[in-house]
């Protein structure tokens, strides 16, 4: 046997050295078998965990502490949710009332009149603004102003065709509100257009909030958008009858 293959034997013989194991590879190995601790009663109540107080507590009574914050965040998580369900009822009964009243509106004069009406007393509206376009000088009881007027004024927010919340620039805010510009913190602007009109841009209605947060970027447009949609087929009916 040569000098090498006495080293070779020794090598092998030699016993491996436990590894030691890292805080994140004991984590993975727990996360990977999480029935680890099934029929280790013992091992449980002997691990101890630092609590809020500065208390050590046993693992078990831990995992029931967590259990009872996360039942307690679901009951929050459910309230909201509720609440959210009984606000969102009571939008969709105004709308519905609101709609109703629209499609009774005999002119353009009485539509004009109820959705200012609906906006001030039933969704509690601020500010609101309805701007019809014409090329022509029209004798109706609401704003009208020239298509050109308004693109220049309006912009991406006609040429985009959707609707918005958020805040606008201080021009927009004159364009859309006039003297009531420096109240309005927060808009939410639905411009209203029909495919099957002629011309297809209508007008643009803006609502106007004091609140900067109340109209924002970050929300949903689905109130505004339905309203503007409906009101677009409305104004297209009347205004072609």
């Amino acid at each position: 046997m040569t000098e090498q293959t006495v080293k070779v034997d020794k090598e092998q013989a030699t016993p491996e050295q436990p590894k030691t194991l890292n805080s994140g590879q004991v984590a993975d190995f727990l996360r990977e078998h999480p029935e680890f601790f099934v029929g280790r009663d013992d091992l449980l109540l002997d691990l101890t965990l630092p609590h809020q107080r500065g208390d050590a507590i046993s693992l078990v009574e831990r995992q029931v502490a967590l259990l009872r914050e996360r039942a307690l965040a679901y009951r929050h998580q459910l309230a909201r949710l509720a609440d959210n369900a009984k606000a969102n009822e009571k939008l969709f009964e105004r709308l519905r009332l609101l709609v109703l009243s629209l499609l009774e509106s005999r002119d353009l004069e009485q539509l004009v009149e109820v959705i200012g009406d609906s906006l001030n007393h039933e969704f509690s509206i601020e500010f609101h603004s309805l701007i019809l376009f014409s090329e022509n000088p029209m004798n109706l009881p609401v704003r009208v102003e020239h298509s050109d007027a308004v693109a220049e004024a309006l912009g991406s927010i006609m040429t985009s065709g959707k609707a918005i919340c958020g805040q606008v620039t201080q021009a927009e805010l004159k364009f859309l509100f006039q003297e009531q510009a420096d109240n309005i913190g927060s808009v939410a602007i639905a411009p209203l257009g029909y495919a099957l009109s002629e011309p297809q841009q209508l007008g643009v209605l803006a609502l106007g909030s004091q609140d900067k947060q109340h109209f924002k970027a970050s929300m949903g447009t689905v109130f505004i958008s339905y309203l503007g949609d409906i009101l677009s087929r409305m104004l297209a009916r009347q205004l072609h009858s």
